[in-house]
């Protein structure tokens, strides 16, 4: 297959950290078959800028931060106009990519619309939800963000509740983030309960999920029998919280890669949390935890606690491919994950549920591929 050129205009960018930067990463630059041209976002210090955007950035630290939101709105990205790739565009072998946060994505669209190049996005977060604006400016976000989906070539939703919330469109398809490209080793994919404590992990955002995580870390200090850990950077607990579990071991820093296999293979199952306060339930519904995804890889069973119209929950009571608790007190959780450590058959199922989706629907070769598929599908429909 031949290269494909692709032009990146966006506000999220390849990186080997987390989250969509890490999707990028693996897509653009780890693996075959992209010619990447990436744009990159100057500083505030750089001379192209706008007075504008500079007004706008001394704005956002005083207490008038939510005016300078919706300024941002208005100003919609034009400010990257002037400075997109002015590299000539080769004709038939070229997407612009974006990913539909901030006002980058719509600097993209206006970018494809003006050198007729096929704009292909990935539809993470449901983004009008996120940014600290006023009403009016939270709708026109919202308006915007269903018609970026609409004039999209290829519209990459990271689950079917976000395909669903965005509405119908032909050119829309579902694409799992892409996990680290790791097969699975046979020794790992065993589970059986036995006379140790039954060790659940969790691995990576703590602030917003800090308080749910601290819940389910104090009631699970409680049992003699399970033994609940964590990693990540910056937990949001309270600070003496935050020492006891660090004296305690239940609490880890942040670590690389090898560290964190070697670590996440420790593990008798993984928790995935998901936001129960009903403000977020959009988000919760729209939005797909990537940890859910790099821990089937591990062949462990999948313990989902959240809301039963979140993403995971969803994906996971299809087919009874992990546990699922919906309550969100942590002692339910607590006695659900007991019970499922004395079950050896219940442990045989959910870590053979997870090994089959780390192969099938959550292999990294099969997403990128389907990747680069939506790729070509964008070309064909724009030549």
């Amino acid at each position: 297959m031949r290269e494909i050129r692709v032009i990146l205009i966006s506000s999220v960018l390849p990186e080997s950290t987390t989250g969509g930067q890490v999707t990028l990463h693996r897509h653009l630059i780890e693996r075959p078959g992209i010619c990447l041209d990436q744009f990159k976002r100057q500083t505030e210090n750089d001379g192209c800028k706008s007075v504008f955007w500079k007004v706008v950035q001394r704005i956002k630290s005083t207490r008038f931060s939510r005016y300078a939101e919706d300024l941002m709105v208005l100003e919609n990205g034009c400010w990257i106009d002037a400075i997109s790739p002015q590299k000539s565009i080769q004709a038939g072998r070229t997407v612009v990519l974006t990913v539909a946060h901030a006002g980058d994505c719509q600097a993209a669209l206006r970018f494809a619309q003006k050198n007729n190049l096929p704009l292909v996005t990935f539809f993470h977060d449901w983004w009008p939800d996120i940014p600290n604006v006023h009403s009016p400016f939270r709708r026109r976000l919202a308006s915007q963000f269903l018609e970026l989906y609409q004039k999209s070539s290829a519209a990459l939703c990271v689950c079917e509740g976000m395909k669903s919330a965005l509405g119908e469109n032909p050119r829309a398809t579902v694409l799992f983030p892409i996990p680290k490209n790791a097969p699975l080793l046979p020794q790992i994919t065993k589970t059986k309960a036995g006379s140790k404590r039954f060790r659940v992990y969790y691995f990576g955002n703590l602030f917003e999920y800090g308080p749910m995580l601290a819940m389910a870390l104090k009631e699970a200090g409680k049992n003699e029998k399970l033994l609940f850990e964590v990693r990540g950077a910056n937990p949001n607990w309270p600070e003496d919280f935050h020492d006891a579990m660090r004296n305690e071991g239940r609490w880890k820093e942040f670590a690389r890669r090898s560290e964190l296999d070697s670590w996440l293979a420790e593990a008798d199952a993984f928790l995935i949390p998901m936001v129960f306060d009903p403000q977020f339930r959009r988000r919760m519904e729209t939005s797909f935890p990537s940890k859910l995804i790099e821990f089937a890889q591990f062949g462990k069973p999948l313990v989902i606690w959240g809301p039963e119209y979140c993403s995971a929950v969803r994906w996971a009571s299809h087919g009874d491919r992990g546990l699922c608790v919906t309550d969100p007190s942590p002692c339910v959780l607590v006695e659900a994950i007991e019970n499922l450590a004395e079950s050896p058959p219940q442990l045989r199922h959910y870590a053979m549920a997870a090994a089959e989706s780390a192969r099938d629907e959550f292999n990294s070769d099969r997403i990128h591929a389907q990747f680069l598929a939506e790729l070509e599908k964008a070309l064909s429909h724009s030549s």
